[in-house]
C-alpha cells in the first residue's frame, strides 16, 4: 500500500471485504507512524473522511472481523492524535453506541474498552456522556443493556467525580421499567455501582423520586449488601466527596 493519506482514504472507502482484511494492518502500523503520515498533523478534511469512512462503512460492517478491525483503526488514531482526536467524537460516537448491543462478546468488549480509551485520551468522560445518553434509549435492548454496563466500566475505570451524575441518573430510572428484564438488571447494577462510589445521599435522592416501594426496596437491599460486604469506594463517605464535578446541582431527578 503506497504510504499516502490519499491511498490510505482510498482503502478505507473501497468495500472489498478481503481487501479491508488485508489493509487493516497496514493502515495501523501508518498511522502510528508519527513521520509516515505526518500528514495527520495538518490535513483536517482528509482525516474527518477517514474517520467517518471507518465509523460508517468498518465499525457499522456486517463482518464481525471488519468491525474488530475497525476499531483498532480507530484506537490507533486516538493513541496518535490524543486530544485532537476530540473533533472526531460526534462521527464516531453513533456507530460506537450501536455496537455496544452487537451480538459478539468480542465486539461489545472492544467497542467498550475503545469507548474507554477515548474518556482517558481524547476527552474527559462527562464530554463524552454527553453525547453518549441515547443510548439509554436505543431501539436495541442490548445497546440499552450494554449502555449500563459502559457507565459501571466508567466509573471505575474514571471514578464518579469524572461524571455529573444528575445528568445520567433519570435516564437510569426510566430503564428500571423496561420491557425487557437484562435491562433492568442492568439498571439496578447502574444505580447499586453510582452507591458504591457516591454513598448514601443517592438513596436519599431516589426516596424522594416517586419510583415504586416495591422496585425501590430491591434497590435499597443491594445497596445494604454492598455496604456490608465493605466494597464501598472510601470517597462515597467522605464529607468532601462531590456527587458531581460542576456547579449544577447534586440531587438526582427521575422523571
Amino acid at each position: 500500500m503506497e504510504p499516502r493519506m490519499e491511498s490510505c482514504l482510498a482503502q478505507v472507502l473501497q468495500k472489498d471485504v478481503g481487501k479491508r482484511l488485508q489493509v487493516g494492518q497496514e493502515l495501523i502500523d501508518y498511522f502510528s507512524d508519527k513521520q509516515k503520515s505526518a500528514d495527520l498533523e495538518h490535513d483536517q478534511t482528509m482525516l474527518d473522511k477517514l474517520v467517518d469512512g471507518l465509523a460508517t462503512s468498518w465499525v457499522n460492517s456486517s463482518n464481525y472481523k471488519v468491525v474488530l478491525l475497525g476499531m483498532d483503526i480507530l484506537s490507533a488514531l486516538v493513541t496518535r492524535l490524543q486530544d485532537r482526536f476530540k473533533a472526531q467524537i460526534g462521527t464516531v460516537l453513533p456507530s460506537l453506541i450501536d455496537r455496544l448491543g452487537d451480538a459478539k462478546d468480542s465486539v461489545r468488549e472492544q467497542d467498550q474498552a475503545l469507548l474507554l480509551k477515548i474518556m482517558d485520551q481524547a476527552a474527559n468522560p462527562q464530554y463524552v456522556w454527553d453525547r453518549m445518553l441515547g443510548g439509554f434509549k436505543h431501539k436495541n435492548f442490548r445497546t440499552r443493556e450494554g449502555t449500563c454496563v459502559c457507565l459501571i466500566a466508567t466509573l471505575n475505570a474514571s471514578g464518579a467525580h469524572t461524571l455529573t451524575l444528575s445528568k445520567i441518573v433519570p435516564h437510569i430510572c426510566n430503564l428500571l421499567g423496561d420491557p425487557n428484564s437484562q435491562v433492568r438488571d442492568a439498571a439496578i447494577n447502574s444505580l447499586v455501582e453510582i452507591y458504591r462510589h457516591v454513598g448514601e445521599r443517592v438513596r436519599a435522592d431516589l426516596s424522594k423520586k416517586g419510583l415504586p416501594q416495591s422496585r425501590l426496596n430491591v434497590i435499597f437491599t443491594k445497596f445494604d449488601e454492598v455496604q456490608k460486604s465493605g466494597n464501598m469506594i472510601q470517597s462515597a463517605n467522605a464529607p468532601t466527596f462531590w456527587f458531581s464535578h460542576s456547579n449544577q446541582s447534586n440531587s438526582f431527578t427521575c422523571n
